[in-house]
Formats: C-alpha cells, structure tokens, sequence
C-alpha cells in the first residue's frame, strides 16, 4: 500500500524474471497448469475476524470491479488489521489474505470501505479490495547509508542482503524485474497459496456479483479503464500512479489469465 520514497525510472518494457531467468517461461507455464482446476472458494476455509462495526460502512452497492493490493509487512496479519482499526478514516479492504493462503474477512464483500485513495466514492464502493500480506519493493544493500522509513531513517545497507521499506532485512522468495517496475527491480514473490485463495476468491465473486474475470493486459499501469469503473479485476497500480500493489507476479499473471 505504501510507496517508497525514492524511485529508479519505470521502463515500460519492463520483464520478469525469477533468479533462474531462463527458466521463468517454463515455471509459469507449470503454475498456469495447476491453476486450471480452480472452484469458488469454500466459505469454511474463510476466517471471520471481530472487526469493528464502525470501521466500514454498512450500505450495500453493486459490486463491479475487483482490486487487489499488497500490504508492505510481515508474517501475519494482525499488524495490519490493527492499523485499520487504529484509522478514523474508515480505510481497510473486506479480505486479507496472509502468506499460508487463509483469507481473513474483516467485513462482507457487499459492504466497502475507503481503500483506492482516489477521493471517488462510487469506484471504492463498487469494487471489493484484498490485500495480500506481503513486504512488496525490495531495495539490495550495496555497503552505502539509505534512507528507509517514514519518518526516514538512515541505514548502512550489507552486499547481498535486500531491505524492505522500513529497513529491515529479509530473506525472502523475490521476483526480479531488470527494467524496474514502479522504482523497484526486487519484489517479494506472492506465495502459492496467496494465489490460489486469490483465484478461488475470484471465482466465488464472479457467482456472486457477475463479476467478469476476462484478463486485462493493461492492469499493471495506470488505467482510464478502471478509473471509469470498467468491469473485472484490477490492482491498486491501476487506479494510482504512486502505488507499486501489485506488482506483476509471473504467477498470479499466470492464475489471473487461467481463471
């Protein structure tokens, strides 16, 4: 959700890799296989959380486009309901999916809350967010002092390892872009069970509301399509220039176009 604040120029041709480049087609291909026996999400394997009542708004819209989006944190997903609770704004999405795949609902998907940050109330009510719980943009230390954080703080970054917005360094699965993608070449990889729960969602959404699934290639950049509230599913970076969620996963690409 947030958005670092330096940036590398965005090159519209941008390509993924993963760290083996030359196997990145052959992956996705696989990945796009095992998403093809995909179903509508069982409502059991949803988590239901005690989120307060006044913290979304309880008036019911048509439901047109989805929007998905990324959360900058942790393992878990606690941290981030309780900014949400913590805001008076009323600012959360109706699903947050954590790193083993179980969607947390923290209120139905006929209710909305503020979650484009584009001031227009009709595309935030008539869309569904998810956030995936995920540290998003990654810098690579290079052995010199960086700014990380809001309010910055200043950091002696190490060769090999990789930060995250706020400084601190992990060791995580990355998808490498060499053009960059929104001032970022390392992002942390979306987990096999975020992308699944993803698409078993979409599908249960699609029943539900009618919702079309139909692919749009332009979704990693920013769109006049969804901003005029065209159908279908969408990401922050759509709606945003400032926004780098979600960045173009291979994989979720890859269940996005099997679904």
């Amino acid at each position: 959700m947030l958005s670092f604040p330096f940036y590398w120029s965005w090159i519209k041709d941008w390509k993924f890799y993963e760290h083996t480049p030359e196997e990145d087609a052959s992956a996705t291909k696989i990945i796009s296989n095992m998403r093809s026996d995909l179903k509508p999400i069982e409502l059991h394997k949803i988590k239901v959380i005690d989120f307060p009542e006044d913290q979304y708004f309880h008036e019911e819209c048509l439901k047109k486009q989805i929007c998905l989006h990324h959360t900058i944190s942790g393992n878990g997903v606690t941290g981030d309901i309780a900014t949400w609770e913590d805001d008076p704004t009323v600012v959360g999405t109706a699903m947050i999916i954590d790193r083993n795949g179980i969607p947390h609902q923290l209120f139905s998907s006929k209710y909305w809350a503020w979650h484009l940050g584009i001031g227009n109330k009709l595309r935030d009510s008539q869309s569904i967010g998810i956030e995936i719980d995920n540290w998003g943009g990654l810098i690579p230390g290079d052995g010199t002092i960086k700014k990380f954080g809001n309010p910055s703080k200043n950091i002696h970054t190490e060769v090999g390892k990789f930060y995250t917005y706020y400084g601190n360094a992990v060791d995580v699965a990355m998808q490498y872009y060499p053009s960059g993608f929104r001032g970022y070449n390392y992002y942390e990889k979306y987990t096999n069970e975020q992308i699944q729960t993803i698409g078993e969602l979409l599908l249960f959404w699609k029943q539900k509301y009618n919702i079309t699934l139909m692919y749009h290639e332009k979704m990693w950049d920013l769109s006049q399509d969804a901003l005029s509230g065209m159908p279908g599913v969408w990401t922050h970076v759509s709606y945003r220039k400032d926004k780098s969620d979600c960045h173009p996963d291979p994989s979720l690409i890859g269940m996005l176009k099997t679904i």
